[in-house]
Formats: structure tokens, sequence, C-alpha cells
């Protein structure tokens, strides 16, 4: 049986890393109020518009602005890699594993499909259930944002997907790698998911943070920035493409095909593998008292309360 290192301690790592988590949030809603007056006073400073104009204009502005975003994670990996004292680019990105094979390729795209059919089913739950509480949130069509905007598309495909697992994949699970796998993987999956801020992406980025933190650890870090890149630019955004250029109908069957079809190749390989997995977790979880220990930190608190609150805006919005 493992045992609880005293000269080390959950509690202030995972309260370290949390911490880093709110910064980094608030460097992004700070970027984002500087972005959103600097473009309202350009746009109400010219002359020969109307204000129902300006006002048209500075709203599609403020909703294609990708630039603030990508100002915000260049300003979040800096904070990293010096939260990491260097070695984030050193020593956190280079580590690998084992040579990944096609059988476990065609078993991590068949996962994204089980990710996004699980995640969507569970976000609708919840949206029925604060229905039936009187909150109703606004639709939105994020694709749509996206094909309007390089910015946005650039971020979101790319820059966006690089920087997360860079932040949580490799700054995240290596910081808290000393704790077990397990530890790292769980911890780390919850705050990306917490990170995103909208019950939409928290469900979603929760499950795949677990198979990201496992290929990061078994595979590479590599592996996750690939897949991560795969689902948003072609499981979201290209599907979203389809729909829009080629045939709604088309696009709807595809996105069922891959969905379902990789929710059930991936509950397949869950059964037959479930020894494999149980003994996994059995070799690499946390000695005991470590979770219980962590779960004292009160920057990791201030994520879930600050996280939450900020979820549940669309829906007072709505009220």
């Amino acid at each position: 049986m493992k045992q609880f290192n005293r000269f080390i301690d959950p509690k202030k790592d995972l309260g370290s890393f949390s911490g880093m988590v709110c910064l980094y949030l608030l460097v992004m809603v700070f970027v984002s109020i500087i972005s959103t007056f600097a473009i309202t006073l350009f746009m109400f400073g010219r002359y020969g518009l109307e204000m129902a104009e300006k006002q048209e204009y500075v709203e599609k502005l403020i909703n294609g602005n990708g630039i603030s975003y990508l100002i915000s994670v260049s300003i979040g990996v800096l904070l990293f890699a010096l939260y990491r004292q260097g070695s984030l680019f050193k020593g956190d990105v280079r580590q690998k594993g084992r040579k990944m094979t096609w059988q476990t390729f065609l078993v991590f795209i068949s996962f994204l499909g089980f990710a996004q059919l699980a995640s969507s089913a569970l976000s609708q739950l919840l949206d029925h259930m604060m229905e039936t509480l009187g909150f109703f949130k606004p639709q939105e069509d994020m694709s749509e944002q996206l094909s309007q905007s390089w910015s946005l598309l650039l971020y979101a495909t790319l820059i966006g997907p690089i920087t997360e697992e860079l932040v949580f994949r490799a700054a995240g699970l290596r910081a808290l790698e000393k704790y077990g796998k397990v530890f790292a993987i769980v911890m780390t999956a919850l705050a990306f998911g917490m990170f995103h801020a909208n019950f939409d992406q928290l469900f979603f980025a929760t499950i795949i943070g677990f198979g990201f933190g496992y290929l990061t650890f078994e595979y590479s870090i590599w592996w996750a920035i690939f897949y991560h890149i795969f689902n948003n630019l072609v499981l979201s955004q290209g599907l979203h493409y389809l729909g829009t250029h080629v045939n709604m109908n088309v696009a709807e069957w595809v996105q069922i095909l891959v969905f379902l079809g990789g929710t059930i190749s991936f509950t397949i390989v869950l059964i037959l593998k479930r020894k494999a997995i149980f003994h996994y977790i059995q070799e690499n979880r946390p000695a005991p008292g470590v979770f219980q220990r962590s779960m004292y930190s009160f920057w990791f608190w201030v994520l879930v309360l600050g996280t939450t609150l900020m979820s549940l805006l669309p829906y007072l919005r709505g009220y």
C-alpha cells in the first residue's frame, strides 16, 4: 500500500495550480474588458455614422474579436512557464511514453465521439433541470461566429488547443504527478472543465481531460494536442461547415454516425479492457489521504465557486 508522504502537500500544490488557473481567468477577463473598451472608444469616436449603426458595428466587432483571446492565452502560457520555473518547455513537453499504435489511434477518435454525445446528453439534462426552476439560457451559435472571424477561428481550432494543453496537460499534470497519475489526471481534468466557465463545455472539457491526461502520461502531449485540434477543427467546425455549405441533412447524419458510432465503439473498448483499466487505476492511484487533503485547498474552491457563478450567468440573463 502506498503511504502518504508528509513532506509533500497536495493541498499546497493543488492550491498553487488552482490559483494560477484563477489568475489566468482574470487575465482573460481583463484583456476582454480592455479590448471591448478600445473597440467602443474607437467606433464612437468616428464621425458619419448614426448611433444605431455605431452600436451595431461595436457589437459585431466584439463578438468576432479573437485577438483578445490570442493575447490572453499568450500571457497565460507565459504565466504557467514562470509557475513551472522554466521546466515547461525544457522538460514537461518533452516527456514521452509508448509509441502510438493504429488501434489506440482509432480508440481515441471514437473517444471524442463518446465525449461529444455524453456531454451533450448531460448538458441537455442540466438545461431541462434549470428550465423546471424557471431559468432559461439564450441559444448561441458559436460556430457561426467562428466562420465569420479568422481570429476566432484561429484561436478555437489551433492556438486555443495548443495553449490549453500546455497549461493543463504539460504544466498541470507534471506539477501534480508526484501524487500519482490518477490524482493528476482527475484534478487537471476537473480544473480544465471549470476553466471554460460555462455548463455547455464543462462536461465535455472534463471528459476529454481524462483522456488527454492519459494520453500525455502514456504517449506524449503532442498526441493530446493533435486530438484537441482534430476535435475542434474537424468534429466541431468541420461539421458546421458541412452543414452550411453542403447539406444540413448530410451534416446531421454524419454527426450522428460519428458521435453514436464513437460512443458504441468506445463503450465496447471499455467493457473489453475493463480489467486493464482497473489495474491501471490501482497501479497509479494516490496514497490514502491525498484526495482528502487536497480538498482543503482554498484556491481550488475559489476556482469551483467562481467558475460556477460564471456558468450560471447565461441562465440569470435569460431569467
